[in-house]
């Protein structure tokens, strides 16, 4: 349980769906709903961009706390990705999330392409918002990437990888495999 030591118990039902609050943070959520115990945090929007003049992809080699809990490494191999802030589009939460992770700042007119959302599990009530992200070079410009001002951010970085290596990279996570998955399918890689 000590990893819920921060966790403050809920209030009852004062959310919006009438929900019984079991836990509560700044993050997170966890409510009981038809005696199952379920999670809730933002929905997320995650994206491979492909530079397609270059051939290559943009990935993030990312300190992240809780990756390194279970195996000790300290850097992952993970998508351009974050939460959707209140009030915020998930087209807006996208744009916001590649300048701020790869520094990446998409031109006005640019529609980037949903995939199909997905549950991130059976216990989890967000969605993930995946996008496959191809770019011309009169797309976009980059710049410093922005981050969120959390100290994980400002130690991970975005990296640019030739598409040709697309097979013998090791992700750290599902989300982040799937979505090199739908790449290939996208280059006609398999």
């Amino acid at each position: 349980m000590q990893q819920f030591s921060k966790l403050k118990p809920g209030t009852g039902s004062n959310n919006k769906n009438k929900e019984p609050i079991l836990y509560q943070d700044n993050n997170l959520k966890i409510i009981s709903f038809e005696d199952w115990s379920i999670l809730k945090e933002k929905d997320a929007v995650c994206c491979i961009p492909y530079l397609i003049e270059t051939n290559q992809i943009i990935l993030r080699y990312e300190y992240v706390p809780t990756f390194k809990l279970v195996d000790g490494k300290d850097y992952h191999l993970t998508l351009v990705c974050g939460g959707v802030e209140e009030g915020e589009t998930k087209e807006k939460a996208l744009i916001r999330e590649l300048e701020e992770e790869a520094g990446i700042v998409l031109r006005d007119d640019y529609k980037p392409e949903q995939l199909n959302p997905l549950f991130i599990s059976k216990g989890h009530a967000n969605k993930y918002y995946p996008y496959i992200i191809p770019l011309n070079e009169k797309d976009y410009h980059e710049v410093i990437p922005s981050t969120d001002g959390s100290n994980a951010e400002k130690i991970s970085k975005s990296v640019k990888i030739d598409a040709k290596y697309i097979s013998s990279l090791k992700p750290s996570d599902l989300i982040t495999d799937y979505m090199l998955l739908k790449l290939k399918e996208y280059l006609n890689l398999i």
